[in-house]
């Protein structure tokens, strides 16, 4: 039982700091807001691959249609992905109004394929990516665009928020994509990235174009952002974080728990194939910590020793993880009541430890097609 102790209380100092380090390096950001002028011009290719988002598609080009930036600097590249459900030939219809929105068909299958395929396309400097199910602000492209001229980096991360949050599951998906968005900024505030999201990326297509030779990660379904970082951060390419409200995009949660679990092993699953030593460590301490606190609950019942152990222990991870999240909601519009927080943590290491179970024993799935 000591052992277990001197382990535990280990894992959790190294879990501890990790989080007061990406909350430092979350401070270290300072926020920006469009200031609706630029100093020069830069051409935008936003690129999107979809695959039956037909539901989706017109509400995004709705926005797409009234950014408050010139759309003589922009082209929309639309990718389909093998679409069944009509979605093509609706965009068709709405093409006819837009003389900056581009249609393509993919040439291969899947979404890595789509995403590059529609990138060879792109005549502009900068490439922006986002998703089919996601929303944009009026000052999205603009606030990028000033970001991208002021700093002139290779590669822009930028934040994601997750919204709807009716139900207990909607709220725990929002709490569990909170963490992601804050180790996301916080490690590149430190400038040590780690992960990003391609719901709401950028970078510049020349630079890509290299970066892209080295990007790990091809036998997998998803992780196309993730593995174009870590070959950025392998170059030296400079990789920056744009703390704005006004860029940031919005999703959903899954509709279900069965869509949300597979959806977070295909996450969890493409951490294997990372290179980069200081996300494995990072997602390594993460899932051993989580491991522990969920071993020591299961021990607990036969050891009164496990039970005090566990407590502990809970008790310093939870408040580690509010320290962290609670800098976050403000920015991020959550509110994070502290009883509904105390009951997910309870669940939040089982779920850590079945998802990186699944994500190793099942196959990847999206979009009816599988993986590894």
């Amino acid at each position: 039982m000591e052992y277990l102790l001197i382990v535990s209380l280990v894992l959790l100092l190294i879990y501890s700091g990790f989080l007061l380090m990406f909350r430092h390096g979350w401070h270290r950001l300072k926020e920006v807001n469009t200031q609706h002028k630029l100093s020069g011009n830069v051409f935008i290719s936003v690129i999107v691959p979809y695959r039956d988002e037909a539901h989706n598609l017109e509400a995004l080009i709705h926005e797409l249609s009234r950014q408050r930036f010139s759309y003589h600097h922009l082209e929309v590249i639309m990718v389909d992905d093998g679409s069944e459900d009509g979605g093509p030939e609706l965009l068709k219809r709405i093409q006819t109004k837009f003389s900056w929105l581009r249609l393509f068909y993919s040439d291969g299958s899947g979404k890595k394929h789509a995403l590059r395929y529609g990138i060879s396309r792109a005549t502009g400097e900068l490439i922006v990516t986002t998703d089919a199910d996601c929303r944009v602000g009026k000052d999205w492209l603009q606030t990028i665009a000033e970001g991208y001229i002021s700093s002139n980096p290779d590669m822009i991360v930028m934040p994601v928020e997750m919204v709807g949050g009716n139900s207990i599951l909607e709220n725990f998906q929002q709490i569990d994509y909170l963490a992601m968005q804050m180790v996301t900024a916080g490690a590149i505030g430190e400038d040590r990235p780690v992960i990003c999201s391609g719901a709401n990326l950028a970078f510049k297509k020349k630079s890509f174009l290299e970066a892209s030779r080295y990007a790990e990660g091809r036998d997998y379904l998803s992780g196309d952002d993730v593995f174009l970082l870590h070959a950025f951060k392998g170059l030296g390419f400079k990789v920056v974080y744009l703390k704005s409200v006004q860029a940031m995009v919005r999703t959903v949660p899954a509709r279900s728990f069965k869509e949300f679990l597979l959806q977070r092993m295909r996450w969890g699953g493409k951490s294997i194939g990372y290179k980069d030593r200081f996300t494995r460590m990072t997602v390594l301490i993460i899932l051993l910590t989580n491991s522990v606190v969920a071993f020591l609950f299961c021990a607990s019942f036969r050891n009164v020793w496990a039970l005090l152990v566990w407590v502990a222990v809970f008790l310093i991870k939870m408040l580690s993880d509010w320290y962290l999240l609670s800098s976050g909601k403000s920015f991020f519009s959550f509110t994070l009541p502290v009883f509904h927080f105390l009951i997910y943590s309870l669940f939040y290491p089982f779920y850590i430890v079945v998802a990186a179970i699944g994500s190793l024993v099942t196959k990847e799935r999206w979009k009816q097609r599988k993986g590894k």
